[in-house]
């Protein structure tokens, strides 16, 4: 719910009447003709594959006041997409969020490039409080760029099952987010004009989406491989960044382990302007992470410190290293993940060293490694695979679909049926 609020921030207010498409229960007033349908985050969803991806934990969200049960994000598979190359979404019932109500409406869809890379942090709040809207609305820092799609560029009514696709190409890389909006009967909805965007008419805010694009791929090379357990896992970067120091991170995690488990947000207590981080509490299916977390002073990803501990889900790119370095132990036992996590900075091109432990089990290993520019943000990104392999066995690591992959419904589940929280 947070994320859908911060992405309708920039909107800017040309008129005065009071925007109610969907029903006054299940939605949010931003502004006086902006609402947000309170399932929003979960209807929109990216659908294709870049050429760094990897499977994530199924995680839930369970808001206690509205009653709403364990309900799936559908982000199983966490992808870095690559600029120039179409971005494919798709808006449609999901498990909690139906959407056939919609069916009719007229859509526009949003797509802002933004400043600083999306935090995981919006993941755990939930403070929807006047105050907090209104910083929100008054803080248009964090957008970069903004571009509409409508008729023109394919997204037009939402079809009879209560559906819409939509695709949409980014020149660079960054961090986007996409808001889709039904448009009222007769209004003219979003526009935008040298950047600025504007609401002619009223608008309800129905799904959501955030993604990462990569400027370049980077060039790495393992060392060695395979390796043994307790061995250094060396990658030697060659990134297409000149003339500036970069931030590398190395995620090594077990192939086949992420997608086993499962994170359940909870958020209990009353929604309003006494609502804190105390009141949201994450369980993990696992019970640690069996590996080690090595980070930087004061280095994170985009916006998000990885220096501090801190209680996330492992929802995007920043959410699985997140999760890793903090979680991380080296005497871990029970029902746990095998990874490691390294997060350093230093020249754009290096070597970039993750450890593993004497514990760990033979098997293919998946490496996401990504580059962010300490100036610029550009983004690189590469994945592959090592071995761990006792006594030095053969190579086996194999490729990110041997184990690894996403599953063949990698978006999570959809539930077309299911009517609990639609829009009607």
């Amino acid at each position: 719910m947070t994320v859908a609020l911060v992405l309708a921030g920039p909107l800017s207010v040309t008129t005065t009447v009071g925007a109610t498409p969907v029903a006054e229960s299940q939605s949010i007033s931003v502004t006086e003709n902006v609402d947000v349908w309170e399932r929003s985050p979960l209807t929109l969803r990216t659908t294709s594959e870049g050429p760094t991806t990897i499977v994530a934990p199924r995680t839930f969200i369970n808001v206690e006041a509205a009653a709403t049960g364990d309900l799936p994000l559908n982000k199983r598979t966490v992808t870095i997409h690559e600029r120039n190359e179409s971005i494919n979404m798709s808006f449609e019932s999901r498990v909690g969020a139906g959407t056939r109500a919609l069916a009719g409406d007229e859509a526009q869809l949003l797509a802002v490039k933004l400043d600083k890379a999306p935090t995981t942090a919006g993941a755990n709040a939930s403070n929807i409080s006047s105050a907090s809207l209104e910083n929100v609305l008054a803080n248009n820092s964090d957008i970069t760029s903004s571009e509409l799609l409508d008729d023109a560029e394919g997204v037009g009514t939402i079809d009879e099952d209560g559906e819409l696709q939509a695709s949409y190409t980014p020149e660079s890389g960054g961090a986007y987010g996409f808001v889709l909006v039904t448009v009222d009967e007769g209004d003219d909805g979003l526009s935008v004009s040298d950047g600025n965007v504007s609401v002619n008419g009223n608008v309800t805010v129905v799904g959501v989406e955030q993604a990462v694009v990569q400027d370049n791929a980077s060039n790495v090379e393992r060392t060695q491989n395979p390796v043994n357990p307790g061995d250094n896992v060396t990658l030697a970067v060659d990134t297409e960044m000149e003339d500036e120091n970069a931030t590398h991170a190395v995620l090594l995690v077990r192939q086949g382990e992420l997608q086993r488990q499962s994170s359940t947000v909870t958020v209990s207590g009353e929604l309003n302007e006494s609502f804190s981080a105390d009141q949201v509490t994450i369980e993990n299916s696992f019970d640690a992470v069996s590996g080690v977390g090595t980070v930087g002073s004061n280095t994170g990803l985009g916006s998000f410190n990885l220096s501090e501990n801190q209680l996330i889900p492992a929802i995007g790119v920043q959410g699985l290293f997140g999760t890793v370095v903090s979680e991380a132990e080296s005497d871990a036992d029970g029902d746990v993940i095998h990874a490691s996590a390294t997060i350093v900075s230093g020249d754009a091109d290096a070597n970039v060293t993750v450890q593993t432990l004497d514990s760990w089990p033979n098997g293919a290993y998946q490496y996401v490694y990504v580059a962010v520019g300490n100036e610029t943000g550009t983004i690189n990104s590469d994945t592959g695979t090592v071995a761990v392999s006792p006594g030095g066995g053969p190579d086996n690591g194999g490729s990110p679909g041997n184990g690894g992959g996403p599953p063949a419904n990698g978006n999570g589940p959809n539930d077309t049926g299911d009517d609990e929280g639609d829009a009607e």
